[in-house]
Formats: structure tokens, sequence, C-alpha cells
């Protein structure tokens, strides 16, 4: 045991490593001078890369166009009102057939004219004014004579307004039936004998020599608002079904109705001049009636606003009933330099370009006169001309 102690103790002793210090020294020097490096290198390169990338140009051509606000909607045709015009059964006819018609379809109508021949007696048009309810004699006063006596003079017959059926007004009216080229209704001097006689019978009142002219209110029709246009009429020969209707007469022209939102609505004020547009079809207008505020109906793809309306003339050709179009607003202007509307400068309240050269940039003064979209129209100017490059900012 004793002998062993001395080995034991020297295997135990520590070996002495002096230079390990200098090492790992030397090693976190060397960690942190290459984490310097790549950090510098990186830094270097990066803002080589930042220094060499270079700011690229933006420019423009100046071109020749049309610079205007303008504000297009859409809308649609819309058939104007019609009115059916009909003729009733007088004593003694047993059915309608139209005899004959001096009318056709696009034909004006107006009172004083002859419509149609129904069943061989004429339908004649009547104002508006003119009341009718009953079969008017010889002596017969009312407002409906009188009515009657104004029209007639309206129609150019010497007749006074006396509120009697009188002689005069017997042969005012005989006159406006022979112009049309039919007799009146020759009847005995009471609506009693009128009633019962044949239409095509004539008597003469006892002691005259004039036959007393019944006027018989069925074969006059009236028309809303006294003028329109034939839709479309019986033919010779037609038998006319039990309601009568002989005619449809258009009382209103077609119109063009357009929905426009609130701000729309301001570039369509009555009297606004258009320009509606159907296919190829064009026609210059001017806004008839701008409507109160309305509200939306989505079902019909309606938006809140107001409803624009145009008369569109009879006649008009392109624009059929129910046919979409478009209406925009503002006159057309004529064609001008322009610009993107930022290509523009300003200096001391001056505007300027600056127009590409070769190699340098030049400045021309210039005035704008419109601006819209985006783009502003400018008054020729020395110096510049369709196809320069301008600079944007």
């Amino acid at each position: 045991m004793p002998s062993s102690e001395p080995g034991l103790r020297t295997a135990m002793r520590r070996v002495p490593r002096w230079w390990l210090i200098p090492a790992v020294t030397v090693l976190v020097l060397s960690g942190l001078a290459a984490a310097y490096w790549a950090g510098t290198t990186t830094a270097a390169g990066t803002t080589t890369a930042q220094a060499t990338s270079t700011v690229v140009p933006v420019s423009a051509t100046v071109e020749r166009r049309a610079v205007v606000k303008q504000v297009t909607i859409s809308g649609k045709v819309i058939a104007g009102a019609q009115v059916a015009v009909k003729a009733t059964a007088s004593a003694g006819i047993d059915r309608l057939v139209v005899t004959s018609t001096v009318k056709g379809a696009a034909d004006r109508v107006a009172p004083g004219e002859l419509l149609a021949v129904v069943s061989g007696r004429p339908l004649l048009i009547l104002p508006s004014s003119v009341p009718l309810y009953r079969d008017i004699a010889s002596g017969d006063s009312g407002p409906d004579v009188t009515a009657l006596q104004g029209a007639l003079a309206g129609f150019g017959y010497s007749v006074a307004t006396t509120g009697t059926f009188d002689a005069a007004t017997q042969r005012a009216l005989s006159g406006w039936y022979e112009s049309v080229g039919s007799e009146t209704a020759k009847q005995g001097a009471t609506k009693q004998d009128a009633a019962a006689a044949d239409s095509s019978s004539a008597k003469t009142t006892p002691g005259t020599s004039t036959p007393a002219v019944v006027l018989r209110w069925r074969e006059f029709v009236q028309i809303p608002g006294d003028t329109g246009r034939i839709a479309s009429i019986a033919g010779p020969g037609a038998v006319l079904a039990e309601d009568g209707i002989v005619a449809h007469v258009t009382i209103a022209d077609d119109a063009i109705v357009a929905r426009a939102d609130v701000l729309q609505a301001e570039s369509f004020a009555a009297g606004t001049p258009v320009t509606v547009r159907a296919g190829s079809a064009a026609l210059d207008a001017k806004v008839g009636q701008l409507s109160g505020f309305k509200d939306g109906d989505p079902s019909k793809n309606e938006v809140p606003g107001k409803d624009i309306t145009l008369p569109l003339p009879a006649g008009t050709q392109g624009f059929a009933a129910e046919q979409s179009v478009t209406l925009t607003a503002g006159a057309a202007a004529p064609e001008a330099l322009a610009v993107p509307l930022i290509a523009i400068r300003q200096e001391s309240g001056a505007a300027y370009l600056e127009v590409e050269d070769s190699s340098s940039l030049r400045r021309v003064d210039v005035k704008v006169t419109a601006q819209a979209d985006g783009w502003a129209a400018l008054a020729e100017a020395a110096g510049l001309a369709v196809g320069d490059r301008v600079r944007l900012p």
C-alpha cells in the first residue's frame, strides 16, 4: 500500500497548458474580424448597387384630340300615348262596316277633317271642347250648340255664336258635310222624326225651302288634345267589332327617357343640347324635361336619381319604340393639341412643358384651354407639335 501512493499522486498532477489562452484570444479576434469584413462587404455591395441604379424618365406624346367634359347615360325610346277612335251605330244601322277611308297610317288628323266613312255615314272630327251627348235639331239651344257654332266658325264658316241652332248654323254644318263629299242628315224638324227616319231619307220642313238639318252626335269623333297621328286604321270593307274601334291615334309623339343619378343630372338641365345614339343612328336634340328625385328600383335596374325626357320628332329614323339609346351631354369640341394633365408644370402662375430634345430638355410656355378626363387641351404654341415628347413629373 505505502509503495503505490507516490505513483498515484504523480498521475493526478495537472499538466500546465499556458498556450490555450493566447490561442482562444486569437480565434475570437479572428471571428470578430471576419464578421466585420462580411458586414462591410455586404453594405458596400448594397451601396454600390444603389449608387449604380438610375432614374428612368417618363414622358408622353403630344396628341391632337377633342378635350371636352361629357356625361353619357343610358335610356330607352318610349312609345307615345294612343287613343282608340270608335264609331257608333246610328238608328237604322245594323252593323258597322268601313265604307271608305281618307286617312292612312302616319297621317295627321285634326278637327274639321273626315276620318272615314262607316256604314255609309261620315265620321267627322270635332274639337274636344264641343260636348257631344245628344242629337241637335233646329231651334235647340244649349252649351253644346254654342260650342258647335264656335267650332264651325273656326273651320271658316260664317256663323254667329248665338247658342241656338238656327238657319246660319244649318248652312255652316251643311257646308262642312259637303266639303268632305257627304250629305248632311236631312230629317224632319223634330228629333223624334229624326230618330224614326232612315239616315238616307230627306224631308223638308213645312213652310221652308231649306231642309232642317239634324246634328247626329254619333257621326262625330273627338281626339284628346285635338290633334294626333294615325297609328292604325281599319281598311275599306272591314267589319268593326262590337267596340266599334275604327282607328288608333297617337296623341303624343314617342319620347326618350333616361335615368341619371344626382351628379349626372346636373349636366342634363332642361334645354341642354344632347346627342342621342341608337346603334349607327344619331340625333341632336334638347332635354325637354328633368323630373324631381325618384327612388331607384333594383328589380328594374334603376338607380336613384332623376328622369330626363326628350321629345322624339315623329318620323325620326332609327329610333323604334323600346329601343335602347345613349344620351351624351356636352357640346362637341374641336380637336386641339393635347397632353396628359400631369405634364403641365407651373412657375409663377405660368404653365409650361418640358419638351425632350435629342439630348436635353427645353421649356415651352403653353396656354391650357380645356381640361377633361385627365387631359389638357392647349392653344397652338411655337415649338410644340404633334408627336413631341414631353417630360412627366
